[in-house]
């Protein structure tokens, strides 16, 4: 049985990041749209709960095109039963919290559900607690006198914590309307009705399933009938009419164990399993009872087994201020619609957040204008002479309204202390004018209190502020819940699917005999090994195997193994992703007839496998097969370990060239014939192409196809990077959107041998491979620093000077006669130039030979103007001059184009406007604009990738930090950029902070730019989670050497292939 902690744990972090709107009926998933009478806006998460398709209920983030599941709703685990989400405004939804209860639905195949959730808190199920001995100690109480103790509780909770005659009535009616659903809800979790219950037995799984036939497929409530005991749920999922599946919820408390009923399956006959009991809570594991009237205790169990108290009493009302969390405020928000601008500097506090116990501010909603601001935030002890003494202040930014919310704050508040909020001037706070709804008061200071300051109170003009405070455990708890599922997701897992204890005697399986497990694998993983029970030589085929819910099934991979006399014990490296299920066909393994006691499911085929082919469900068999599917660093290790072994794939490359002299194409393509996921080595290699668009590579090995870098993943993955990032690229390369470079030192040269080496080039050269050898364009021009043009190729001549226009605001200006000149293979040559009155004409020419092209810069002044499309009329190399012709020509961009392949793809095009030294301050609205129009000259738009903040981070308060990247963040989206992109500063060498007085303040820095990054749901690459230092990316401390270059845009390209 599962330990209290972890369920407790379970209990207190199963939500999900506040959504703004709610469905109310089923829509099309994609465009702006009006939802719940509000209009949709890029960028909103909806929750979509009444879909014809159930399958494509959940959390999505609204676009102009296509809408797609929210980052942290993506996977079963994050959408599984009792998942929970709030909802912000709409017509009918405003304010509601909806549940996920489907168990752990596959995303994409399983429906999803979602209802109402009751109750509306989990303070209230643990305020429950204090009413739970009327429903399970033989119900010695009905349900009206449960009630009544539920208001009892609540009027004295109330009144310690100064809440109104209202809040004791509505608590009351929640308590009493949640009898229902905390039944079964309670056990397992760590609290039981009694010191019995805990240590005596509950269901704990089944045995023997039969499927039976004729069902309706669903997923149904499982209902259990006789037996000497009460309190167990479950759920049973029905597929081609037959069970494939049945989930204990809540064991309950049993002495005989009861019997399944599958009822809720409309026309299912014949099915049937065996409930098997387990002891609830096993010895040295912990539990919670009622002791007393409102006093929960805890008790140990020791062995006997027996229930030991540990001397550890809390009351209701402090389980709730520890573990629960609760939201105060009581006025609609609304921003202007309805609300009225706050103007003085008062502060004004909810009487309600006033508690015994310390609590957290975790979130912050408020009505809020059009621009983001900033907020001034009031902790206060309520004195008890009625005065109000300062405790703590701090203001935080709090992005655009009109329903402002600003969560992941963490903000103690201390038992007897109250919050408070002040209008800083930065950004429009809205009040509501009118009597506080349910009859509430407000109370307001004239000033940030000092020591024992009074403080009015009345009744009227609400201000738009709702709070949700965490108590301290729960805190910890959803940190500590984090932080293990970081830690599972990357050090993985390990399960063994199959039967145990495989021997090779029995009867042989027919020939093409096919067994596929109804276990699928629990997250993105390998097949590491597969034992199978076999009296003699033979072979067979392994599976991967995607379960279409109607008894058919595709085919996603297959693999033959060597089969000998005895257990075989056959290490492998097979992908599997989550959800997929692993098979076995071919026969000649043994298998028991009619014998199966484990009573493990599986659908079974007399015949090959597949694409739709049809299986049936059964348990009649035991079958002596087991795989074992691992997943993270467990899978790694796994792996490596087997080197060298059975369908490794590790040394297929071992006789490739790793200095990149030898051509190894040959070799690569042997490889991909003879695995689907070799391992490239350490080395370089050269290719004059890429077997399958390089499916299945993975290795720290880097080839390179035609002297052009090709990325492959560190680790085996199931897509490749190439068609993987254009994959997410694939409406920008569509809409010709730009994809632009905002940058500092690092983004415009630093450190890099050459051009081509530098992170961004390396992108625009790996997703444009194999169909033009373009440039990204080019915005720093001047020739009158250390990042001069002639790094990317470019020279002058003549007399030139610096302007101050352009993307960086520094542009290079043509006096008469002077030039632009480099060399390369390019279709298309174009600038970006000023337009006045005084200008001459800039001549295009190649190889020294007459002007191609001639562009008159005369004219009424008009910024960024685009030369082009200009083709150059050239197939091959050549030296290319741009002349100013009778005037100076102002140029702030210069695009450069290669030579297309006949037939390949769309390029993806690219911009760089970066610049040493400069921060997100430094991207003002002229420049940002003009970086946007340049972006504009195919048609498309600005895909901006932001890599700014460590000039930020010397010098800068974190707030400021916050302000300036609000403002680049809102003009990048006034101009419609489809999508924004980020990349945080990565921490630099204790020798370069020394080079500053007084050091940087990289931490404080980097907590705004995330804080900031998230709240705009803007993609964040996660370079700053690597030790550039000691991996020796660095070439002095900060900016990246070759080696830094390399891994940058590796981790850029694979963030974005697999989570872009």
């Amino acid at each position: 049985m599962a330990r209290p902690a972890t369920a407790a744990v379970r209990l207190l972090t199963g939500e999900r990041e506040p959504v703004r709107l709610a469905t109310t009926a089923s829509i099309l998933l994609h465009r702006l749209q009006t939802i719940d009478g509000v209009p949709a806006e890029v960028g909103d998460r909806v929750l979509v709960k009444d879909q014809a398709d159930p399958t494509q209920n959940g959390i999505y983030t609204v676009s102009e095109g296509e809408w797609f599941r929210a980052a942290d709703a993506r996977t079963a685990r994050t959408l599984q039963k009792g998942t929970t989400v709030h909802t912000q405004i709409g017509s009918d939804n405003a304010g509601r919290v909806f549940e996920f209860s489907a168990d752990e639905p596959v995303v994409g195949s399983d429906a999803i559900t979602i209802a109402p959730f009751v109750p509306l808190d989990i303070s209230q199920v643990v305020g429950a607690v204090v009413t739970l001995r009327d429903e399970t100690q033989v119900l010695k109480h009905a349900t009206e006198a449960s009630a009544g103790q539920a208001a009892a509780s609540a009027s004295t909770s109330a009144a310690n914590a100064g809440q109104t005659a209202a809040d004791v009535a509505s608590t009351a009616a929640n308590l009493a309307g949640a009898q229902a659903a905390r039944d079964a809800s309670l056990y397992g979790k760590g609290i039981f009705p009694t010191t019995a219950a805990a240590v005596g037995f509950g269901v704990a799984g089944f045995s023997a399933l039969v499927g039976g036939a004729g069902g309706t497929n669903g997923t149904f409530d499982l209902a259990f009938t006789g037996g000497a005991g009460s309190g167990a749920a479950g759920r049973f999922v029905v597929a081609g009419g037959a069970v494939t599946m049945i989930l204990i919820t809540a064991p309950g408390s049993y002495a005989a164990a009861p019997a399944f009923s599958f009822a809720a399956s409309a026309g299912l006959a014949g099915a049937s399993a065996a409930a098997v009991l387990g002891r609830n809570v096993e010895v040295g594991e912990y539990f919670w009872t009622e002791v007393s009237d409102g006093i929960m205790g805890m008790y140990t169990v020791a062995a006997g087994p027996v229930a030991v108290e540990t001397g550890v009493r809390t009351s209701a009302a402090e389980v709730v201020g520890l573990i629960g969390s609760r939201t105060v405020g009581p006025v609609l928000i609304t921003g202007s619609v309805g609300g009225t601008a706050v103007t003085n500097t008062s502060a004004y506090y909810w009487p309600r957040s006033l508690s015994a116990v310390d609590e957290f501010l975790s979130s912050l909603e408020l009505g809020f204008g059009a621009g983001a601001g900033t907020i001034h935030i009031v902790i206060a002890h309520a004195e008890g002479d009625g005065t109000l003494t300062l405790v703590s202040e701090q203001t935080i930014p709090v992005v655009a309204g009109p329903s402002s919310v600003n969560s992941g704050l963490s903000i103690l508040k201390p038992a007897g202390s109250v919050m408070g909020l002040q209008r800083t001037g930065a950004g429009t706070w809205y009040y509501t004018a009118g009597p506080i709804p349910n009859g509430e008061s407000k109370w307001f200071t004239a000033t940030v209190p000092a020591s024992h300051t009074a403080k009015a109170v009345d009744f009227v003009n609400g201000p738009q502020w709702k709070a949700t405070f965490t108590g301290e455990v729960g805190t910890k708890a959803r940190a500590a819940y984090d932080t293990a599922n970081d830690l599972v997701d990357i050090v993985g897992t390990e399960q063994l699917v199959g039967w145990p204890n495989l021997v090779n005697t029995g009867t042989n399986t027919p020939a093409n005999y096919s067994v596929v497990m109804q276990t699928p694998a629990p997250a993105d993983g390998y097949i590491t090994e597969i034992d199978v029970g076999a009296s003699g030589a033979g072979t067979a085929n392994i599976h991967v195997i995607q379960y279409n819910g109607d008894l058919t099934v595709n085919v996603i991979s297959t693999h033959q193994i060597t089969l000998a006399n005895g257990v075989n014990e056959i290490p492998l490296s097979i992908p599997i992703a989550a959800g997929e299920c692993p098979a076995i066909s071919g026969g000649g393994y043994k298998f028991q007839n009619s014998v199966n006691p484990q009573g493990i499911p599986a659908w079974i085929r007399s015949g090959v496998l597949s694409n739709g082919a049809v299986v049936a469900s059964s348990t009649l068999h035991r079958y002596e097969v087991a795989f074992t599917i691992k997943t993270g660093l467990i899978a790694d290790a796994a792996r490596a370990l087997t080197g060298g072994t059975q369908n490794t794939g590790m040394n297929l490359l071992a006789d490739a060239d790793p200095n990149g002299v030898v051509d190894a194409t040959a070799i690569f393509a042997s490889a991909a014939a003879a695995h689907p996921n070799p391992y490239v080595p350490p080395g370089s290699f050269a290719l004059t192409a890429m077997p399958k668009s390089g499916d299945g590579f993975w290795g720290p090995g880097k080839p390179f196809v035609g002297g052009r870098r090709f990325f492959v993943p560190a680790r085996p993955s199931l897509f490749n990077l190439y068609d993987g990032f254009r994959a997410k690229m694939a409406e920008h390369i569509a809409n010709n959107d730009v994809l632009c470079l905002i940058a500092d030192s690092i983004g415009h040269w630093a450190l890099a041998s050459n051009g081509p080496a530098h992170w961004f080039n390396r992108v625009t050269q790996f997703a444009n491979l194999g169909i033009a050898d373009d440039e990204p364009g080019m915005t720093a021009l001047r020739p009158s620093s250390t990042y001069t043009p002639a790094f990317y190729g470019v020279a002058t001549s003549g007399t030139v000077s610096t302007g101050t226009r352009g993307p960086l605001g520094e542009s290079i200006i043509l006096a008469d006669g002077a030039s632009l000149a480099f060399t390369g293979a390019y279709e298309q040559v174009d600038v970006h130039y000023t337009r006045d009155a005084g200008q001459g004409s800039l001549a295009f020419a190649f190889d020294g030979g007459a002007a191609y092209k001639t562009v008159n810069a005369a004219g009424a002044l008009a910024l960024d103007q685009y030369s082009g499309p200009s083709m150059t009329g050239q197939a091959v190399s050549g030296n290319y001059t741009l002349t100013a012709v009778g005037g100076p020509v102002e140029i702030t961009g210069l695009i450069r184009l290669g030579i297309k392949v006949s037939g390949s793809r769309p390029r993806l095009r690219s911009l760089r406007a970066a610049h040493g030294s400069y921060t997100f301050a430094s991207f003002n609205t002229a420049r940002l604009t003009s970086a946007i129009v340049q972006a504009s000259y195919a048609g498309g738009k600005i895909v901006p990738i932001l890599a700014l903040g460590i000039n930020d981070s010397f010098g800068t308060a974190p707030a400021t930090i916050s302000t300036n990247i609000t403002a680049v963040l809102n003009t990048l989206e006034a101009a419609a950029a489809p999508r924004i992109l980020a990349m945080p500063p990565t921490r630099p060498s204790s020798a370069w902070n020394g080079s500053y007085t007084g050091g940087r303040t990289y931490d404080a820095a980097l907590g705004a730019i995330r804080q900031t990054y998230r709240s705009r749901n803007v993609l964040t690459i996660p370079i700053d989670g690597f030790d550039h230092i000691d991996a020796g990316a660095y070439q002095e401390g900060l900016h990246f050497s070759d080696v830094g270059h390399d891994n940058n845009a590796l981790r850029f390209i694979e963030y974005v292939a697999e989570r872009g």
